[in-house]
């Protein structure tokens, strides 16, 4: 079963919003999993992307991981077919050098 429900807020300058949000039952899918490693471990922070599998490909959307390698994506259109890419970087990072 899918609950959601949606809302606007636009806040004022040094104003706190308190709301209460009540969730109503969703018929639409989504999409919830895990990444893990070579070894079986959560991955942290991978990048998830989410296409419309159409053509061209249409992006939906993209989000990271969490601590335990896990992601949730919705709703979706349900029968609509996606492409889901996962992308970790490496520890290899390089400084781009900026010239004069």
């Amino acid at each position: 079963m899918n609950l959601s429900q949606s809302f606007y807020v636009k806040p004022a300058a040094h104003e706190v919003v308190d709301t209460t949000v009540s969730l109503y039952l969703d018929q639409r899918p989504a999409v919830v999993g895990t990444v893990v490693d070579q070894n079986g471990k959560p991955v942290e922070e991978a990048l998830v992307t989410f296409y419309r599998a159409d053509a061209p490909a249409t992006p939906v959307s993209a989000l990271y991981t969490d601590e335990l390698g896990r992601f949730t994506f919705g709703p979706l259109e349900a029968g609509q077919l996606y492409h889901v890419k996962v992308f970790k970087r490496s520890d290899a990072i390089r400084a781009l050098e900026q010239g004069n």
